[in-house]
């Protein structure tokens, strides 16, 4: 057929005044039938012209540019189908997509292509099946090894004879669609992550001056009380406290002024029941389009916060009780060092507070004496049984001299794997009854 169709063309651009039917049939050597179906493809084609004069077709070399050397240029793939559903027209990237040639498609029905691969003749059929419904746009899916997705639209066309065709275009979105699926992907993944994080989650976007809520976790909604509904439309520092929102508020203008770096406050708020919780909060405001993201991590801080201050009251009664009671009391390190040692421990050694504090026994007293001291400690670290123990010992007295006192110890700790210490408390009364 190639050589025909190439022949054909040879003899019309021989006679640029035009041949009739019957006078390239002749010069073919062929009967008008298949001489007429080869005009027809090179005219459907864009090669050559058709004129009539009464009863006589009369075809020329086209002087136009062919229709399928533009469509060629184009990355969307194109049919053009007659009303019989015959293909009349299409371009290289549509033919390679069905792993087909041009012109062996040609004037053939569009449900009597036969591609080599299966998916190509479904994908075929589903583009017929969308003809005969009319469906001016829609989207396909070529199935198959490399899956590809398409953007399609139904074009009514009319030729320059008056007969009406359809103009199928269809746009690869394949990436398009590959890279929306990646994105959904990414935001489920991220979803289940901050669903499980330990911590509250906000994601606000400020655009043209005004501020919303585009995301946050399930963790936000335990911690404070509020719905989704209601943390959609809450403004993030209305979570502190009045006295505190001043605070919260300045630190979201220095995250503005300073995009890119974390900034961090803690302050107390109240949860929707009235509650009060203490909360970390940890902002960063990044650059986003024409856009501000900001990102505000919460952690709920109220059991440490309640913890810290037990503490802190705990620390201050003891310094309090250290401070006013009227015996020695110290508190040493298994090592040995000091940790505590009240006014009247300092006096009664004749030494500073700062020059006991933080050193060893034996650099704040004779070796003799310091040796007597630390009498007992090992047995009280080491013997989980030994819950105190009274002890006689040499040491300094309030007059001044070196003589028989009781000291009581007690064996504390902070906790697991923590440094053991000593808790002992000198009894300076007159200890005669003890002498030997």
């Amino acid at each position: 057929m190639a050589d025909e169709l190439a022949h054909i063309k040879d003899l019309l651009r021989n006679h640029p005044q035009g041949m009739s039917v019957t006078e390239i049939a002749s010069a073919l050597g062929r009967n008008k039938h298949s001489t007429g179906r080869y005009l027809d493809i090179l005219h459907a084609a864009g090669h050559v012209d058709l004129r009539t004069f009464g009863m006589a077709k009369v075809f020329t070399l086209s002087s136009r540019v062919p229709l399928s050397a533009l469509l060629s240029y184009t990355t969307d793939l194109v049919l053009v189908l007659d009303r019989d559903m015959r293909i009349i027209q299409g371009n290289d990237p549509f033919f390679d997509l069905l792993e087909i040639q041009g012109s062996s498609a040609l004037q053939k029905k569009i449900d009597q292509v036969l591609p080599p691969n299966p998916e190509n003749k479904k994908f075929l059929k589903i583009l017929s099946d969308l003809l005969i419904s009319r469906q001016e746009t829609f989207e396909i899916v070529r199935e198959g090894h490399e899956r590809r997705f398409f953007r399609g639209k139904i074009i009514p066309t009319v030729f320059e004879d008056g007969s009406s065709a359809d103009t199928i275009i269809l746009e690869d979105v394949t990436l398009e669609k590959e890279a929306l699926t990646t994105l959904q992907e990414s935001e489920e993944f991220f979803r289940s992550v901050s669903d499980h994080l330990s911590d509250g989650l906000i994601v606000s976007e400020i655009k043209s001056g005004k501020k919303k809520v585009i995301f946050h976790n399930q963790r936000l909604c335990e911690i404070t009380g509020y719905s989704a509904d209601e943390i959609h439309k809450m403004r993030p520092e209305n979570l502190a406290i009045p006295e505190e929102k001043e605070r919260f508020e300045k630190a979201l203008r220095d995250a503005e002024h300073n995009k890119g770096s974390m900034r961090e406050l803690r302050f107390w708020a109240k949860r929707k029941d009235g509650e009060s919780i203490y909360l970390s909060i940890r902002v960063k405001l990044v650059p986003f389009g024409d856009a501000i993201r900001g990102y505000i991590l919460i952690t709920d801080m109220t059991q440490w916060k309640e913890q810290e201050e037990a503490q802190l009251l705990q620390a201050n009664l003891i310094q309090r009780l250290m401070t006013n009671f009227p015996h020695p009391i110290f508190i040493i390190r298994e090592d040995g060092v000091f940790f505590i040692a009240n006014a009247a421990f300092c006096e009664l050694i004749k030494a500073e507070s700062d020059l006991v504090i933080g050193k060893n026994v034996y650099q704040v007293m004779p070796d003799e004496i310091a040796q007597e001291f630390l009498k007992g400690n090992d047995d009280l670290v080491k013997q989980s049984a030994v819950s105190h123990i009274h002890m006689v010992t040499r040491f300094f007295r309030p007059d001044g001299t070196i003589g028989d006192v009781i000291i009581e110890k007690s064996p504390v700790s902070a906790g697991d794997n923590t440094p053991n210490y000593i808790f002992g408390v000198v009894i300076t009364e007159d200890m005669c009854p003890l002498k030997n």
